[in-house]
Formats: structure tokens, C-alpha cells, sequence
């Protein structure tokens, strides 16, 4: 009787090893199998010169290491061949500030296109000394600094504009005029937080690009992201696309974690907008 005791212990250790194996390599598959997520945009304001242009979005970052010097990251960026690349915030993360995987990132991105950057709140939570060392990296290996800033994008002749909004919670009158100043037919809008999205989606901007939400940490089929910064429980921009008054939103899920370790259903992603012209209606 004993010895079965000892074998029904024994199976029922193998059991609890099997399942934590399991459960360990899905976690690790779900933090560090990085989807490529595709999206167009289409509208009659994107000039003909821009029909087929790529934007590839990065975001959230937090201190992760994609390889070597961030070498699948960089080959799935190189893979989805963009025009010019995105980083909407977060790329370091303040409660536990480390500036290499950061900066090797952005002096690796700058060799594939020209990069653009707007901050999220964790780079202003980070101390100083950290920031600081870090954006003179970014600054010096050739990122564009776009914190409440229009620049024009050119293409054989023709242009759209790229705006950038420091990290902030609510759309106020002065970031609105900001998009409303640009002096083409197309606004592109890079800024971390959408919890207002509304207010971002009745602007200006016909393609706003965002992150911060992580896709809602844990993702459940027909639900949604579970919690979200700023947007507390099921989240109602948790990650992907929305659309209103002929504008796009997207809330890409990020490419890292802070805070709570681990992703269930909502595996890192690397977003690649295509911008189509179309004519318009009558």
C-alpha cells in the first residue's frame, strides 16, 4: 500500500512538472514571438506619390532585447521594407531604467530608415541622468525628435505631414491646432497615449499612431484586452484599428512589458501601415 502512495506522489509530481513545462513555454512563446501586423490606409488625400509609402510602428519597447543588437527586430523591420520607421514611446522603461537596449535599437533602426520618435510617460518617469543619456544616443546616431513638431515627408514632389505629440492624456486645444496648422491634405499623428481617441479621431489627423495600452496585457477571444492604462478594466481602445469621421486609429499592442511580466493571447507586434491613394468620391 505504501509503495502505491509513493508511485500515486510520484505521478502526480510528473504531472505538476509536465504542466508548469507547458506553461512556462507558452509564456515564453506569447513574450517573444513577434507578430508582423499589416494595415492600409486609404484615402483620395494621400498624394498619388505616396501610394504604396510604409510606415513601420514600434512601440513600448521596455528595455527588450530582440537578440543581439537587436537583430530580429531588426529583420522583421528589414522584412516589411519601410519608408520610414515609428517609435511612439516607451522604449525604455522608467521603473527600471537601462539605456543600451534602447539606443542599440535606434542606432540600428536609423541604417534602415530614417526614424522618428515621440516619448511615452515612462521615459519621463526614468530619472534624469538615464534620459538624458539616452536621447543624446538617439540624438547622435540621427533619430528625429518629433515632440509637438509638424515636418513635412516628400515623395517625387509631392508631401504629407508627419506631427508628433509629447505623451499626454488628454487631446488638448493646443495639440488639436497643432494638426489642424499642417499645411497638407494628409496629417500623419504619432503620439503614446490613445486614451483620447475620440478627440484624435474628430481631428485633423487622418492616420493617428499610438500605443501604451500593451493590448491589454491578457487578451480573451470576443472580449478584448483585459486592462489598460488610463482606460482601466476591458479597455475599449485596447489594440488594432479603429475608424471614425473618415480617420484611423492605431493602437499598436507593443513589443515589450513593464510592470506585469508575461502576455497571454497577445503575443508582441511590429505594425506596417501602407498608404493608398484613392480617388474620391463625387
Amino acid at each position: 500500500m505504501d509503495e502505491q502512495k509513493k508511485k500515486k506522489r510520484r505521478k502526480r509530481w510528473i504531472l505538476c512538472l509536465a504542466a508548469a513545462l507547458l506553461l512556462s513555454g507558452y509564456l515564453y512563446w506569447q513574450d517573444n514571438d513577434l507578430m508582423q501586423i499589416g494595415y492600409t490606409c486609404e484615402s483620395p488625400d494621400i498624394p498619388e506619390a505616396f501610394d504604396g509609402y510604409r510606415i513601420v510602428q514600434i512601440s513600448d519597447l521596455h528595455n527588450k532585447w530582440w537578440g543581439k543588437d537587436q537583430e530580429r527586430m531588426m529583420e522583421a523591420i528589414q522584412a516589411a521594407q519601410p519608408d520610414i520607421i515609428v517609435l511612439t514611446g516607451d522604449i525604455m522603461d522608467g521603473n527600471r531604467p537601462k539605456v543600451e537596449p534602447a539606443a542599440r535599437f535606434c542606432e540600428q533602426a536609423v541604417k534602415l530608415a530614417p526614424v522618428y520618435y515621440v516619448s511615452g510617460n515612462h521615459e519621463m518617469l526614468a530619472e534624469y541622468s538615464y534620459r538624458r543619456e539616452l536621447f543624446d544616443r538617439m540624438h547622435a546616431c540621427g533619430v528625429i525628435f518629433m515632440l509637438n513638431r509638424n515636418v513635412e515627408l516628400t515623395r517625387n514632389g509631392a508631401s504629407i505631414t508627419l506631427s508628433g505629440l509629447e505623451s499626454i492624456q488628454k487631446a488638448d486645444y493646443f495639440a488639436l491646432k497643432q494638426i489642424s496648422d499642417a499645411e497638407t491634405d494628409f496629417v500623419v499623428l504619432l503620439e503614446h497615449n490613445p486614451a483620447d481617441a475620440e478627440a484624435f479621431l474628430q481631428s485633423d489627423a487622418d492616420l493617428t499612431l499610438t500605443g501604451h495600452t500593451h493590448g491589454g496585457q491578457f487578451r480573451f477571444p470576443l472580449i478584448g484586452g483585459l486592462y489598460a492604462p488610463d482606460q482601466g478594466i476591458l479597455p475599449e481602445y485596447d489594440g488594432g484599428a479603429f475608424y471614425g469621421n473618415g480617420h484611423m486609429l492605431i493602437v499598436n499592442r507593443g513589443a515589450g512589458n513593464s510592470g506585469f511580466p508575461f502576455r497571454v493571447g497577445n503575443r508582441p507586434e511590429i505594425v506596417t501601415v501602407t498608404l493608398r491613394h484613392v480617388e474620391g468620391g463625387a
